[in-house]
This record gives structure tokens, C-alpha cells and sequence, in this order.
């Protein structure tokens, strides 16, 4: 096999992905099934591959060449880790030049361009010449700023590297991860840690960086902020150290756009007026603009960003080699490409046929092939198809008019891609293709039932049912939710519209899903008889109603239209868990599953996106195989010499996440994918290899050890041994259902019943059992299946195995425990199955026996006597138990036989396969089909599964997550192994998105479609650093609208606009903000003691101070302020200290954070007076205890926190779940999150996956004093908005309306800020992990309103406001123990204040305190608020609450397109106005502190652009009308709603308020 071309990639990849999807769901229905395939033939899941080109970049001089032309300065050559003498491009030539004339820079130099030596080479050779000059002062010559930590620590790699042997240069960084103080052995030990050597030169500590400021500063904005104000960080800006500032760098600069951007610019001002002199600015992004286009844009934006000087003359733009038509005089043959194609390793061959066209003197492929096709038609016409944008491949091919086929083309490409001179070839190619999964099936139910692959509700004039199934016996379901229609008063059965049935999340009382079967096949070994409930639903309405009531309302369609299904209801026997969108085990095979066994064709984005990992694997094979050398052996004794590891044929790509979470698991489920498929096509393997002879397992598990050992195939901390025993017992104990090797007529385990049988006469048979005709090998094959009742049950002994209990859970899941067989169990005894039925006369093995032997029960109990008691517990087959009258079968006694040897049937009803044959029965219980001889390779040819089992490639694959998640260490050693081949495949967050260094790659895997075009190119742009082969780009676009939208168009994403950021800088409150700020850094500096604690800045003199200070006009603040942040005209109301006397020294902010600390203390004071008053000591000591906190907050943290100086959008209230492992913390990992998630995501009970393992919550972390302050809140009856007070004592009355709240019971809520700890996991990773669930956002309001008012026609009146709170809390409650934190999520119904369980604490020893108390986890936190007042979104009806709902989901989606907006990035809440009795839209920045996205709405023309693009969403023919889905309307979070969400009323809506603002239907595009 040779490596494939693009075309044949694709081909590969859309092939496998249907044979898949094919082979993954089968319908108990011929017709259906028939349907089915038919259907997924036409449905167009695959789009592409497009091409999409890339000119190479000009060169310029090598840096021995500047150096020689004095534009570099000699010292230069002392730096290490360097290439002198090779040519750098003609940009960074350019850079050099620019910047060390004294310029500031703008370098945007697309992907792969190495933007970091254009700045970073101009900066050392200043420093150098520095040296050369003998200035060598302390103090920071250059400042790094970088959008995140991981850029900041990649480029400290860098930096180290090249400044090694330059001692009197210092560097260092300052962020969050940077250590106070280190001790002395730090920088040695920290070096070995890393595999590095940290010279003395590089300051590892604040505290040296404060004492010595290092030449280069690396660093971000957030941290900046701090170090203005923090009046110990002051020393490293202090005027007297900045006397040599040369540089500010601002990397991926296109990142600071919005408010965002005037933040950073305020920044910069208040930064580099610290200095005598202002420094030059360096602004590099791949992605700021289009050359030729966005110029005048780009310069402004960098004028805004820097308040520095910039003119176009400052863009570096890269410069491209254009292809020339000059040179054009031949045509070249398309066959003729073929030919080169095929003769590439044979030079002479290829100038053969080149020569045909122009006699080119070159001996070496790629400069042939450049000589000979700068010549070529065809190359310059591809060249003019592309050069304006991406194209399908299928258009290019037919832009040729066929003058050559498909293949010659796919061979042209690569020719191209190969041709190369001087190191540049003629121009790059990179393929993009795009991937969707089905929206799902959908069924009618009935005799002649139908089906279609499109969302739909009606097929014909019958109702459609989504289908799916049981994902171990193919089983088909009806997906559905029973609801009740109040029109009509009855209970119809609807399409599941609202949860994503492979969601993990806990106590969803919310919202659930009904499973129902279409037949009544319950299997009583493995379920329950009360798992089913019979329903009988109308075909063509969709009523629904219990079989068992008789009084129940029917519809009046008539009884022709009734049928039985049977609901699934969930099986919570042994206290098992539930799955919380899903059923936990199937009824007809038994299959448990805590995440759920049911999967509908829509197959999920972590199934889905981890089979097209694989099938990517396998697209980019280039075909070796790793061979022994044969030869002779020498005897002569070799010098040792470092061997080079072979990298050249490693596949490898980037899969990119767009969280990290999402990251985590899909490698986590991506490796057990992988590993799943390998061990069955390990025991094919050995069966192939031995002639397909029968093994026994022991011989097989030998067998498998050495394969196992000599290919280290398995990536995981597991013995050889153990892994060839997992191998084994996955498919012994029937783990993986009907996909397994015997469901799959590939392999079966039989148990060796041979020492039995030779002791067995054909007499005996036929005497005992003749009446049955049962013969002597009929007799073996039944004992074969009623004894597979060991394998499921699972009573095999696998001590052999060495196996712990936690591997068999991670790696057996439900068939991990140690059970046994008794022959009649008389009592339900944990842990022991009785092999006869314990209730009712029959079971599956009794019904079996039946069924062959034609025999009543008595009868076929008899036979099973003899079969379990004389024969097995005679014959010694079993094991039996030390105590009871028990049994197991040692796995050692087991048989491994194949198809090749052994017939297989299939049965004419159910179509199961199956290597046990007598008398034709089928095996499958309460199935009377007719089994036949089957050809297998025939009737499974395309089944997707077996042909893996089959013919997969033996190798191991390495696959590991990239994210914030892991430590530093962790992190830079996976980025290492990767660049260094030894990972194939990592699963990023959008960390890798921006410059991290990965090395050459051909391929790139994106599970989701990126925000913009700009991240696209970013991500797209790690593939194609080889030169040797074409990057392919292979994209997953999953359900959601902005996935779909893309999916529909990929040429936007690919060539799509990337608009140059915009803010405009004059912004009175971000400008207040940052004096505010600039103030109290000045003010800190000079008392420090009162930045300690808010206690003197709140409750003592401190603040009535900071008023003075700032009212006495301090003249060198006034100087700073005038000259050096806001100089010029256009600030002049801020000279002078005229914003100050304007709110007479009162800043709003300021005095909203001191009202509200301080009327927090006096409810506390209240509160405890009352409780004193009452005698309630305990809980008046609760009270002070919270007054005593208030007070020893930290000064920075409430500035942040109640937003009095800038945020810069970063989260502030960051906790972290600390993993403990057995009682000990591991610190390992970095995990830690935005409160606003982290009370999902962290909360007790929720699990994550971090490097491959899974840990799971289970501890609220406690504040030191004990308790967290209870917020006590409810719903006002009268206008619906949510109160909240520190005491049931004070909050008598609504806030908002006034409504007496004396008779509203109160629940409270704890914001737990101290974050959370991990206890002991019980599941495997495999399984999806689990998360409570965050609720909706509640607006509390009592932020500040803005000036500015819009109103439009009346229609609709805009005001926007600034530090407005909202809250959301966790929808579920909890049990917390309050003295260790202990807490579990509460499942039941009903919910009481306390209740009791003895536990153990994180230590893991036992806890003092049994009494548990119910909390709720909330969070609130402030943001920007844009109200829409618009008196005809009526409140009078729930239909008008659904139009209100829809209108607000319709105008966010408008928002987000019309305003280029990330549609995460704002969200939105209704309000009841009382007063229009009418609701109102609240539009809110989902970043705490807001990001001026909402801001921008106090405009009528981005109203208008809104509402339009609003329209043009809804007006789609995405979904039926009177409903809505993913590409519309729905999302992921607002789940809860979807019922409610029509496209019909949110279209009319945009409609009628359109034209009243005045905007004519007909205007709307």
C-alpha cells in the first residue's frame, strides 16, 4: 500500500466514515434497513477537499551577510542557537532594518513566516551593541506582552537558548506562575526537572526581578496592571530604571480588539510615561489584515493600540514570489505528470520525459521539476484558479476542460508541492476538507413503516419517531419525551428536542427523555420484569398513553393507527447509578452502561470526531511497514555510536478543541478507541500467523505478551502481561456486545470441554436424551451456550490475569466483578446468579433448551441437571467457591476457535450470527428464526468493524492532551515529544492556535468549526511546514449553526475576510477607569500600609485620605496624567484634574464597592444584634466571624473584583479543584477555572479528565474560619425577580417592587471561592464525564446606568449600564459536611435541610461530623447590561413568553453575525416589566467585568444590522416553522427552552418590529 493523495485521503475518509455508520446501526426491519443504506448513500456528509494556495516568501540577506554590511552588529555571532549563514526571509530582513533604524514595527507575516526572529533578532542586536558600547545598567530594555502564560514560557525556551553564553544580558518573567523566592540549588534543580540548563542570567523570582529588572521583561497585561499598582512591584518601573527602554513587543496583537483594546491602550500610556523616554512598539500577528486593502486600518489600529507614531512605510507585510508568465511555452501532458509521478525516484527516467518539453541540466529532482514547470500552462493556470481564493478540487479539474483527468491533476499538486530551487518552491498547496454527522433517523411506526435521514415530523401523513440503538445489540429505539398538549388534554409522544442524549449531566430534573422498544424482547437473566412499561401510541398523531389504563383519552385517529411500544424505565437495582440523559442497561441484551447505552445517528461529537481521529490515522499511512534487517551478524566489536531515532514515516497530526475539557477527553477516548480496535486485531493476528488452529487462552495470552512487549503497543502503565490478559477478557466476558469477535463471525471462546466428552459415550446420549435427537456433539454444543450464562454473568476466574480491581474497572467496566454461578439459588445472594430460573417456571438457558429439544420446562430443567451437576461439577470443569455451593470457570479452560475452521449461521429472523448450531434453532432468546451456513467475508464485507479487526495496522499509537489543565513541565515536555516524533497525535485547546513551537507537520484535525476565519488560518497554518508532501486540513462540523453554516460554505472559512481590529480609544468610562487606577498606584506608593487590607481603606481613614490626596491636585500625578497618558487636545476634560472636581473626588465605582462592603457589615450587624437579642449565640458568632473576614480582605482582589481597575476581561474569580490521591495532594496539574464555570464543572460529583485519567469532586474546599457567608435568596411572586440577602432576618420585603416576602420560603446558597477537592473515582475514563448542571443566568441589577438612552420610533429604548450583577447558580443542591467539606450531589426528589452519613475527609480518614446540611453552589458576578424596552414583546400568555424567548434567541444569533460578535461572548435574560406589562431583553457580556460587546448597541445602525441578520437566520428553511433547531435557535445552553423555541414567532416578531421602526420587509435581505 502506498501513501495516499488528498483525493484518495478524502475518498478514504468519506468511505469509512458511512461503511461506519452502516455497520453501527442496524433496524430489526428489512424494509427499514434497506431504506437506511440507501439513504446514506445520498447523504452528502463530506465536503471536499478544496486547494487553497500559498506563494513562497521572498529571501533576503543571511545574517553573516547583514553582519558584513553593518546593518547587524558584529558581537551578534556571540548568540546561540542561530543559522548565520542561511538566507532569512526578505521580511525579516526588513524587520532588522526598520527596527534598528529607530522605527516602531507592525510585522503581519501570515502563518509559518517566523514573525519571533523579526522582532526578536533587531531587539538583541541593540542590546548587543549595548554591550559592545559597555552600557550594561540594570534595568528592562524590552517588554514582551503576550495574550497568555503558554507563549510566554515557550518563548523563555527560546530566549535561553540564544542568551546562554551572554551573561550580561538579563531576562526573566513575571507572571502568575513566577515564585515570590527560590531557593538556592532552584535554578539547577528546576533545570534537571526540564531537561535544561537555566543560566545565572535568567532572574527565576519576583524578588530578583524587583531588586535587579531584568533587560527583557516577558509578561502579560493582567500581571502589568498589577505591577502599576502593587507598591512593592513599583521598583521595576521606578524612572530611574527605565533610562535604556528601547522596546514594547505586543505579540498576536490581532487578540487586542474592543474593549479589550482600549484597555491595553490605556495601558500602554500609563506604562511607557513611567519612562524618560517613550520605547518603540513591536505589533506582530499572522492576522491582522489583507496587503493592499487594510493598510490605512492596520496603521490606525496600531496608532490607537500604542499611542506611538506608525505610517503605512512601518507594516512588514511578507513579501510573495509571484509566479511569472513569462517563461510560459509548453503545455505539458497530463499523462506525462503520471509518468514523472511515477518515476520520482528515478531521476534519468524523469528527465526522459521532461526533456520532451526543455532540456534542463539539473540532476536533482526538485530543482528539475521547479526548472521544467515554471514553463507549464497548466502550472500557471492552476496558479490563476487560486491565486484569488480557495476552490474545490472538483472546480479546478473543470477549469482544465478536460484536458487531463483527476489522478493527473492529484499528480500535478504533489509534483508541485516537491518542485523546489534554492529553497523555494513554485508555490504551496494545502487540502481542506469538511465532515458533518447525520441529523439523525426517523421512523414511522406500523406494518409498512418509512424512514428519512432529514429532521422532519411527519413522513407521508404519518407521525416520524427519531430511532437509535442499543450500541451493544443493535436493538432499535424510539428516542422521544411523552408531554402533555393542553389544547387538546392529551399526552403525545414528540421527537427528543431539547438534550444531547450523550451528555453527562447529573440531576436533570429539567428536562428527560423516554426510551421506548418496539417489541417486548426482555431479557430476565440480566433485567428486571418491571424494566418495561407497555404504551400504545397513534402512528399518525403521536398520542400516547399506558396499555394498562382503560379509562385513558385516546385520539380520534382510530384504532388501525394504535401500536404497542414499551417504555424503558431505568434499572437502579444494587443501589446502580442512572444515566442521567440516557437508559443504564438494555433490556434485550442486558448491556449496562452508566453513560448511557442508547445512541441515536447523530453519533456525537466525541464518538464521531474520535472514529475520524482513527480514520485520519489511517488516511495518512504512507504504506511502510517496519522490517527486520536479515543478514549476517558480525563479530567484530563496534564502536558506540549515538543512534538517530527514525522520525521521517512517524504519522502525526494536531487535534484542536475549542476547551480544555473537550481536549481531555477526546484524547483520553480517542486512546481506548484505539486500544479497543487493536486488541481484537492482535488475537486475529495470532490466529492468522498460526495457520487459524485453535488456542487455548493460556497459549494465547503468551503469545499476545511477546507481540504486545515487542511492539510496545499499549501506551499505558500496565504489564505486558496484564495487556495481553485485557486483550482476552474483553472479549471473553463479552464487554463490547454484538461488535465483539464472535458478534462479528470473526473468533468465539468456547470452554474446553474435551476431557468431558471422551468420558461421554454417543450411546449414553442417545439413551438419555435420543427422544430429542439430540446427539453427542449436539449435547457439547449446548452446554457451549447455556455456559456462556459464566461469561456475562461474569463467573470466569482470571486470578491469572494479576489484574487490581481499579484496572478491571477501568478496562472491564460492568463485567469487572468477581461473581459465580449456583445451579438453583433459592434467594437473591449478592454477588451469585442461580443458573435455573429463581421467579417463574422459565429463564433464557431453560427457554433454550425448549426450544432445540422441542421439550417442556420440567423436561429441559432435567437435561440442565445433568449438564451443570454430572457433567460440569463432575468433570471439574468449575471452580467452585471456598464456602458455597458455587461456581466459576478459570479462564485458562477456555478455547479460542475462528471462522476459518469452525462454521458460523445466521438466523433468517433476527440476523445474529453465531458458531452454535442445533437443530437450526436460533440462539437469540424468544427469537423462533431458522439459522443457515453463512458466508462471512461475503455477508460482512462492508461491515466497518470487522474489516478493522481484520486488517488495521499493528502499531502503536501515542496520544496525549495539550492544555492549561497540565503543569508547565508536563506541558513543554508533551510539546517537545511531539516536535520530537514521539507523540502522534495531541489534542489541544486553542493554546497551539497562536506561534507555539511544533515543528514540521502535514496535517491538522479541527473537532469544531473555529470562531472566525482568522482562528482558521491560525489553526490550518500549523499544518504545511513540509515541504516534502501537501498539509491536509480535515474539519468536524457538528450540529450547531455556526458549524452547519460553515459546512454549507467552507470557502469562507478558508479564504475568508480577516477585517483588521477596531476599537475607537475615547472612551470616558475605560479612560476614568484607568486615572482611577493611576491614582492609587501613585497613592499606594506613597502608603503602602494601607494597601494591606480593605480594613483601612473601607472602615478607616484611607479612603477619606485617597479623596484629599486626589483633590489636592498632587503636581507630579497632574504632570504624568497631562504629558505622558492623555496629552493633546482631545483629552483635554481630563487635564487638570478636571474629571476629579466633575464627581467632587467621588468615583462611582469606588463608592458603589464601599456602600456595598459596608451595608454587607451592617446586615451582618444585624443580623447578629437579632440573634443576640434571641439568644442564638452560635448563630451570632457565625455573623462576626463574617464581619472579621470582610475586613481582612485583600486590597488588590476587591479593586478587581468590584472592577475599580481594569480587568482586561480576564476571570478574576479563578478557583481551582485540587486532586488529592489517597489522601495526599498531587500537584500535577493546573486546574482551575472561572468560578461562573467552575460550579459546574468542579462541582462534588462532577468528574474531568487531565493526561488520561479521570478524578472526580467531592470536597468543597472550607475557608479557614469554617463556614462561607449563606446567601439567602427567592423568587418574588409578584415580579419574578430573584432577591438575595445575607439573613432570612433582612430580606422582608422584594427590592425591586416592594411585595412583602414574609410567606416566600428561602433556600441559601454558598459562593464556594475557596474552590474544590477530588476523592476517589469510581468510573472508567471511557465514560463521558459526568457534570452538574449550571442553570440560567438571573439579573440582580445595581449597576451603574449610562447616560446614553437610544429609542427607535418608540419601538424599542436602549440603555445600557456598567457593574450590573447577575447570578447563576448550580441547578442541583447538595449534602456538604461542614467541618471537612464532604459533599454529595442529591438525586432524590426530596430535599431536607440536613441528613446523616459517616464519611471520610480528603485524607481519607474518617470524619468527626456525620451531619450533612443541604447547600446550593451560586456565583454572582458583574458585567456590562444592554435593557431593550419593547412594549410589544407582550407578557400576557405562555405563548407570548415562547415569542419573547424566541425573539431573544434570534436577536443574540443577529448580534453575533451582524456585529461580528463570538456568539459565547454575550448571552441574555428576559425581565417582566410591570409597568408596559410587556418584557424586557437583557443583553449581558458573558465576561465578568464586561467586554464593551453589549456596549456597542447604543446605536440605531448596529440595532438595525442586528435585527437583520436575526431575520435572515430565521428565515431559513433550516427546520419546520412552528419548531426550531441547531441551526437556528437552539444552542447547547439554553436546552432548557428548546420546547418553547419557535422560528415562526421569532421571523414574525423581526418582522412587525422592524417595519415600526420603519425598516420595509422588502429592505430585508
Amino acid at each position: 500500500m502506498s501513501k495516499k493523495n488528498a483525493i484518495e485521503r478524502s475518498e478514504y475518509i468519506n468511505k469509512q466514515y458511512k461503511e461506519y455508520l452502516k455497520s453501527s446501526f442496524k433496524f430489526n426491519n428489512s424494509k427499514l434497513q434497506k431504506l437506511f443504506e440507501q439513504q446514506l448513500e445520498k447523504e452528502d456528509l463530506f465536503k471536499g477537499p478544496y486547494v487553497d494556495l500559498n506563494l513562497p516568501f521572498q529571501r533576503g540577506m543571511s545574517l553573516d551577510e547583514m553582519i558584513a554590511d553593518g546593518a547587524v552588529c558584529k558581537s551578534f555571532r556571540r548568540l546561540g542557537d542561530m543559522n548565520f549563514d542561511r538566507p532569512l526571509y526578505s521580511h525579516q530582513e526588513e524587520s532588522i532594518r526598520c527596527i534598528c533604524s529607530g522605527r516602531s514595527a507592525i510585522i503581519t507575516t501570515g502563518t509559518g513566516s517566523g514573525k519571533t526572529e523579526s522582532f526578536l533578532y533587531p531587539i538583541l542586536n541593540e542590546l548587543m551593541s549595548d554591550v559592545e558600547n559597555g552600557n550594561r545598567e540594570v534595568g528592562v530594555r524590552a517588554i514582551f506582552l503576550y495574550p497568555m502564560n503558554a507563549l510566554v514560557n515557550d518563548q523563555i525556551d527560546r530566549v535561553r537558548k540564544i542568551l546562554t553564553q551572554c551573561p550580561e544580558i538579563t531576562y526573566g518573567f513575571f507572571t502568575g506562575e513566577t515564585k515570590e523566592q527560590v531557593p538556592k540549588d532552584y535554578r539547577e534543580k528546576y533545570g534537571v526537572e526540564n531537561d535544561t540548563f537555566i543560566p545565572e542570567n535568567e532572574l527565576v523570582s519576583r524578588e530578583e526581578i524587583r531588586k535587579s529588572p531584568p533587560h527583557l521583561l516577558f509578561t502579560n497585561y493582567s500581571m502589568l496592571e498589577y505591577l502599576l499598582i502593587r507598591p512593592n512591584d513599583y521598583s521595576i518601573f521606578a524612572p530611574e530604571r527605565l533610562n535604556n527602554w528601547k522596546f514594547v513587543v505586543l505579540d498576536e496583537a490581532h487578540s487586542y480588539y474592543g474593549s479589550l483594546g482600549i484597555e491595553l491602550s490605556l495601558l500602554m500610556r500609563r506604562l511607557t510615561g513611567l519612562a524618560p523616554k517613550k520605547p518603540r512598539f513591536i505589533l506582530t500577528s499572522a492576522t491582522l489584515g489583507e496587503q493592499g486593502k487594510s493598510e490605512s486600518e492596520i496603521v490606525n489600529f496600531a496608532r490607537s493600540l500604542t499611542s506611538a507614531s506608525f505610517d503605512i512605510q512601518d507594516i512588514i507585510f511578507s513579501k510573495r514570489i509571484m509566479l511569472s508568465n513569462s517563461k510560459l511555452s509548453y503545455t505539458i501532458a497530463g499523462e506525462d505528470y503520471s509518468e514523472i509521478k511515477k518515476a520520482k525516484h528515478d531521476i534519468l527516467t524523469v528527465r526522459t520525459i521532461g526533456n520532451k518539453y526543455k532540456n534542463v541540466d539539473s540532476m536533482e529532482l526538485k530543482s528539475y521539476l521547479y526548472e521544467l514547470f515554471v514553463g507549464d500552462r497548466n502550472v500557471f493556470h492552476l496558479y490563476e484558479v487560486l491565486k484569488d481564493g480557495s476552490k474545490s478540487f472538483k472546480s479546478i479539474l473543470a477549469s482544465f476542460n478536460n484536458q487531463i483527468t483527476s489522478e493527473q491533476l492529484i499528480d500535478l499538486i504533489d509534483l508541485i508541492n516537491m518542485a523546489e530551487k534554492d529553497g523555494i518552491g513554485i508555490f504551496d498547496l494545502k487540502y481542506h476538507s469538511f465532515v458533518r454527522p447525520l441529523a439523525g433517523a426517523y421512523v414511522t411506526i406500523g406494518d409498512d413503516p418509512q424512514l428519512g435521514l432529514t429532521k422532519t415530523n411527519m413522513i407521508g401523513e404519518l407521525k416520524a419517531f427519531e430511532a437509535g440503538n442499543c450500541r451493544y445489540c443493535n436493538s432499535p429505539y424510539i428516542i422521544g419525551k411523552i408531554q402533555r398538549n393542553e389544547a387538546d388534554e392529551l399526552e403525545y409522544l414528540y421527537q427528543n428536542k431539547e438534550v444531547d442524549i450523550y451528555e453527562n449531566y447529573g440531576n436533570n430534573e429539567f428536562v428527560s427523555i423516554d426510551y421506548f422498544l418496539m417489541s417486548n424482547e426482555l431479557n430476565e437473566e440480566e433485567v428486571d420484569h418491571d424494566i418495561l412499561e407497555e404504551y400504545k401510541v397513534c402512528a399518525k398523531c403521536g398520542a400516547i398513553h399506558p396499555a394498562g389504563n382503560l379509562n385513558a383519552r385516546r385520539c380520534n385517529c382510530g384504532d388501525s393507527f394504535q401500536h404497542s411500544i414499551f417504555k424503558v424505565l431505568q434499572s437502579k437495582k444494587d443501589g446502580e447509578e442512572t444515566a442521567f440523559n440516557n437508559i443504564n442497561q438494555c433490556p434485550c441484551c442486558g448491556h449496562k452502561a452508566r453513560a448511557g447505552v442508547v445512541k441515536s445517528l447523530n453519533v456525537g461529537k466525541d464518538e464521531g470526531t474520535a472514529l475520524l481521529a482513527q480514520i485520519l490515522y489511517e488516511a495518512i499511512d504512507d504504506g511502510t511497514e517496519t522490517k527486520k534487517k536479515i543478514g549476517k551478524l558480525s563479530l567484530k566489536r563496534k564502536e558506540t555510536v549515538q543512534s538517530e531515532t527514525e522520525t521521517s514515516n512517524v504519522k502525526q497530526f494536531l487535534a484542536f478543541s475549542d476547551s480544555r475539557q473537550q481536549a481531555s477527553f477526546s484524547a483520553a477516548f480517542l486512546d481506548s478507541n484505539q486500544v479497543r480496535m487493536l486488541q481484537k486485531r492482535l488475537i486475529w493476528k495470532v490466529i492468522e500467523d498460526n495457520q487459524y488452529r485453535n488456542f487455548s487462552v493460556d497459549q494465547l495470552t503468551a503469545t499476545l505478551s511477546g507481540m504486545i512487549k515487542e511492539g510496545n503497543l499499549f501506551q499505558n502503565e500496565l504489564s505486558t502481561h496484564k495487556n495481553a490478559w485485557i486483550t482476552i477478557l474483553v472479549d471473553l466476558l463479552k464487554v463490547d456486545g454484538s461488535n465483539d469477535g464472535e458478534g462479528l463471525g470473526l473468533y468465539f471462546f468456547d470452554v474446553d470441554l474435551t476431557d468431558i466428552m471422551s468420558q461421554i459415550d454417543e450411546e449414553d446420549v442417545e439413551d438419555e436424551f435420543g427422544e430429542y435427537n439430540i446427539t453427542k456433539k449436539d449435547l457439547e454444543t449446548i452446554m457451549q451456550v447455556v455456559f456462556g450464562v459464566f461469561k456475562v454473568t461474569p463467573a470466569i476466574n482470571s486470578i491469572k490475569s494479576t489484574l487490581t480491581p481499579d484496572e478491571k474497572m477501568e478496562a472491564l467496566e460492568y463485567r469487572r466483578f468477581d461473581n459465580y454461578v449456583m445451579f438453583n439459588c433459592p434467594k437473591t445472594i449478592n454477588g451469585v446468579r442461580s443458573f435455573l430460573p429463581v421467579k417463574g417456571k422459565d429463564n433464557m438457558v431453560v427457554r433454550y433448551v425448549q426450544k432445540v429439544c422441542e421439550c417442556d420446562e420440567e423436561s429441559a430443567k432435567a437435561l440442565l441437571e445433568v449438564v451443570f451437576n454430572n457433567l460440569a461439577v463432575e468433570g471439574e470443569l468449575f471452580k467452585k467457591h471456598e464456602t458455597k455451593e458455587c461456581y466459576q470457570i478459570e479462564a485458562s479452560k477456555y478455547v479460542v476457535k475462528n471462522y476459518k475452521t469452525s462454521k458460523y449461521y445466521i438466523c433468517s429472523k433476527c440476523g445474529r450470527l453465531t458458531p452454535y448450531n442445533v437443530h437450526n434453532k436460533c440462539v437469540q432468546d424468544k427469537c423462533d428464526g431458522i439459522l443457515s451456513e453463512v458466508d462471512l467475508d461475503k455477508a460482512l464485507a462492508s461491515n466497518y468493524y470487522r474489516r478493522q479487526y481484520k486488517t488495521k495496522k499493528i502499531e502503536s499509537i501515542v496520544v496525549k492532551e495539550h492544555t492549561a489543565q497540565l503543569d508547565r513541565k508536563k506541558a513543554k515536555q508533551y510539546q517537545q515529544d511531539f516536535k520530537n516524533k514521539k507523540i502522534n497525535i495531541l489534542s489541544c485547546s486553542t493554546t497551539f492556535e497562536m506561534g507555539i513551537d511544533i515543528g514540521n507537520l502535514e496535517t491538522v484535525f479541527m473537532r469544531n468549526v473555529p470562531p472566525s476565519p482568522a482562528n482558521y488560518v491560525q489553526r490550518a497554518g500549523r499544518a504545511g511546514r513540509r515541504k516534502d508532501s501537501a498539509a491536509y486540513i480535515l474539519t468536524y462540523c457538528g450540529t450547531g449553526s455556526h458549524d452547519y453554516t460553515y459546512f454549507c460554505n467552507p470557502e469562507k472559512m478558508i479564504s475568508g475576510v480577516i477585517k483588521p481590529p477596531y476599537f475607537n480609544v475615547v472612551n470616558h468610562k475605560i479612560i476614568v477607569r484607568h486615572l482611577m487606577a493611576t491614582c492609587l498606584g501613585f497613592f499606594f506608593r506613597q502608603h503602602p500600609d494601607y494597601f494591606i487590607s480593605i480594613d483601612e481603606l473601607v472602615f478607616g481613614n484611607a479612603l477619606e485620605e485617597f479623596k484629599n490626596y486626589i483633590s489636592s491636585h498632587p503636581s507630579d500625578l497632574n504632570i504624568y496624567i497631562n504629558e505622558k497618558i492623555l496629552p493633546g487636545d482631545t483629552y483635554r476634560a481630563y487635564h487638570n484634574f478636571k474629571w476629579v472636581d466633575e464627581i467632587e473626588g467621588n468615583d462611582e465605582k469606588m463608592e458603589h464597592f464601599v456602600s456595598t462592603i459596608k451595608s454587607i457589615a451592617e446586615e451582618y450587624e444585624k443580623a447578629k444584634k437579632e440573634a443576640v437579642t434571641e439568644e442564638n449565640y452560635k448563630e451570632a458568632d457565625y455573623y462576626q466571624r463574617q464581619i472579621e473576614n470582610l475586613h481582612k480582605e485583600k486590597v488588590i482582589d476587591s479593586l478587581s473584583k468590584y472592577c475599580i481597575i481594569p480587568k482586561y476581561g480576564f476571570p478574576v474569580d479563578v478557583v481551582e479543584l485540587q486532586i488529592y490521591k489517597e489522601g495526599i495532594m498531587d500537584n500535577s496539574y493546573d486546574l482551575s477555572r472561572d468560578l461562573k464555570i467552575a460550579i459546574s464543572e468542579y462541582a462534588p460529583d462532577s468528574e474531568i479528565i487531565v493526561d488520561g485519567k479521570k478524578y472526580t469532586s467531592k470536597y468543597i474546599s472550607l475557608p479557614k474560619t469554617g463556614e462561607y457567608p449563606r446567601n439567602y435568596f427567592c423568587t418574588c411572586p409578584n415580579c419574578k425577580k430573584i432577591n438575595v440577602s445575607v439573613s432570612t432576618r433582612t430580606g422582608n420585603e422584594c427590592k425591586y417592587c416592594g411585595e412583602p416576602l414574609g410567606t416566600v420560603s428561602q433556600e441559601f446558597y454558598i459562593e464556594p471561592i475557596n474552590g474544590f477537592k477530588t476523592g476517589i473515582t469510581k468510573e472508567s475514563t471511557r465514560a463521558k464525564p459526568k457534570r452538574s448542571y449550571a442553570g440560567e443566568v438571573s439579573y440582580l441589577g445595581g449597576g451603574i446606568k449610562d447616560e446614553n438612552i437610544v429609542s427607535l420610533s418608540n419601538a424599542i429604548t436602549i440603555e445600557t449600564s456598567t457593574n450590573d450583577e447577575l447570578l447563576v447558580m448550580n441547578k442541583s443542591s447538595f449534602n456538604m459536611c461542614p467541618i471537612c467539606g464532604y459533599s454529595d450531589i442529591i438525586k432524590s426528589k426530596v430535599i431536607t435541610p440536613t441528613s446523616l452519613k459517616k464519611h471520610k475527609n480528603y485524607r481519607q480518614f474518617d470524619c468527626s461530623c456525620e451531619e450533612l446540611t443541604q447547600v446550593k453552589l451560586g456565583h454572582r458576578f458583574q458585567t456590562d447590561v444592554a435593557r431593550f424596552t419593547i412594549p410589544m414583546l407582550g407578557s400576557f400568555t405562555k405563548e407570548d413568553y415562547a415569542i419573547a424567548l424566541s425573539f431573544m434567541y434570534a436577536f443574540l444569533e443577529g448580534i453575533s453575525i451582524g456585529l461580528g460578535i463570538e456568539r459565547n461572548d454575550i448571552d441574555g435574560v428576559l425581565e417582566l416589566n410591570l409597568e408596559q406589562h410587556s418584557y424586557d431583553i437583557l443583553i449581558y457580556d458573558n465576561v465578568p467585568g464586561g467586554a464593551g460587546h453589549v456596549k456597542r448597541l447604543v446605536e440605531k445602525n448596529a440595532v438595525i444590522t442586528s435585527l437583520n441578520a436575526a431575520y435572515v437566520k430565521v428565515s431559513q428553511q433550516c427546520c419546520d416553522k412552528n419548531t426550531s433547531c441547531y441551526n437556528c435557535l437552539r444552542n447547547y445552553y439554553n436546552q432548557t427552552n428548546h420546547s418553547k423555541l419557535k422560528r415562526k414567532y421569532a421571523r414574525d416578531f423581526i418582522e412587525d418590529l422592524l417595519r415600526l421602526i420603519g425598516v420595509k420587509p422588502d429592505e430585508i435581505s
